[in-house]
């Protein structure tokens, strides 16, 4: 069995709609500064690697990984650029600790996205130019489209795909991390504003902007430096066709497969299993739609949703926190390793040991990943 891996350090700044009293750059210093003070390490001498989940579109820099090394403290050190998001990145970092190439790896990402003047001409570079961009398709029309078929195949109902973002974004009214909490009704939801019809207004997560650092270390350096840590009991991400090159909009095939292997690395046995669970929902409907990938049925997902113990999405998910583009996974691991370690504030859940966390690309993607975490040390 691979040696575990924890994580000994987070730190975070941001979580507003938009930043403008810092660059880009401060962000990421900001949040690594107060990631490294959490794990009480000296960055220059005790990290070995670095990895930063960034994308050069979102940038509006060419090779910008030339830009990570100094604000993230690997200045002369070795400083891996992966263009996805945070539990990618932080599956990178266990490679990095399993091959021996270092013990103790920091993961950063960042939204900065109000400086991006154009948001859907950058999502649109992603798209086939000839199937799809010069149709006039975009990743909203995408969504529409899958939201409807979606709906369809699952018996769901216009009411029961607003519910969800009534749930989240009251949950996120609890969250002082959350731009997008408030109180909205079933109705008002369903009658806003068409994007792609079926998808409304608020079935699209808005933007926010944040940076995320988490530092992830070895058991044997966890133990010998006598640190407490969430551990990483499983993670992993996989790749399917997208809905409209041949795949299922019933089921997000990339979330339940990513699942199937993260419940082999942890050995549980289901949902059942975590007691927060920080799912998807960029778009409404796919937190049904992950829900139901994980294995359980139409009736179960809504139970799930309407838990009173709320320990689906208590950040208020994207909906209600903002979508993060490559920090969207490291704000889901960011949630529960504060859910494990009782310090997530208003929004904490009762009794939090153990998460479940699973990102999603984003269209035109077929690309998600998930992380099981625990706060229970091996024996």
């Amino acid at each position: 069995m691979a040696e575990r891996i924890g994580i000994v350090g987070v730190g975070y700044e941001g979580f507003r709609p938009a930043i403008t009293d810092v660059s880009t750059r401060e962000l990421m210093y900001l949040a690594a500064s107060k990631a490294y003070g959490d794990a009480g390490i000296d960055p220059r001498k005790e990290i070995g690697s670095f990895i930063c989940c960034t994308e050069d579109f979102w940038e509006g820099w060419s090779i910008t990984d030339e830009m990570v090394p100094d604000q993230v403290g690997g200045a002369r050190r070795p400083v891996c650029t992966v263009p996805a998001d945070g539990v990618i990145g932080l599956g990178h970092a266990a490679m990095h600790i399993r091959s021996g190439v270092a013990d103790v790896v920091s993961v950063e990402a960042h939204s900065k996205v109000a400086d991006v003047v154009d948001k859907q001409r950058v999502e649109n570079l992603a798209l086939d130019p000839q199937l799809h961009r010069v149709a006039g398709v975009n990743g909203d029309i995408l969504a529409g489209l899958e939201m409807s078929a979606f709906m369809k195949r699952k018996g769901v109902t216009r009411d029961e795909v607003s519910q969800v973002v009534k749930t989240e974004k009251g949950n996120a009214s609890l969250n002082p991390r959350a731009s997008y909490g408030g109180a909205l009704g079933v109705e008002e939801i369903g009658e806003a504003e068409p994007v792609a019809d079926p998808l409304r207004r608020f079935d699209k997560a808005d933007y926010a902007e944040a940076g995320v650092v988490l530092v992830v270390a070895s058991e044997s350096w966890i133990r010998r430096n006598k640190k407490d840590a969430v551990y990483v009991d499983g993670v992993a991400w996989r790749s399917c066709a997208p809905w409209f090159d041949g795949g299922d909009a019933g089921t997000a095939r990339y979330a339940s497969d990513s699942y199937a292997a993260v419940k082999k690395q942890a050995g549980f046995r289901d949902l059942d299993s975590f007691d927060v669970l920080e799912l998807d929902d960029t778009y409404s409907f796919k937190l049904l739609q992950h829900l139901m990938s994980l294995g359980l049925d139409k009736r179960s997902a809504l139970a799930t949703l309407a838990d009173k113990k709320r320990r689906l999405n208590p950040s208020g998910g994207s909906l209600g926190t903002g979508y993060l583009i490559e920090a969207n996974g490291s704000h889901k691991v960011l949630e529960c390793v504060l859910q494990i370690r009782g310090v997530a504030g208003p929004n904490q859940v009762k009794r939090a040991g153990s998460a479940l966390a699973v990102s999603w690309r984003g269209n035109p993607t077929g690309t998600g990943a998930a992380v099981a975490l625990s706060g229970a040390s091996s024996a």
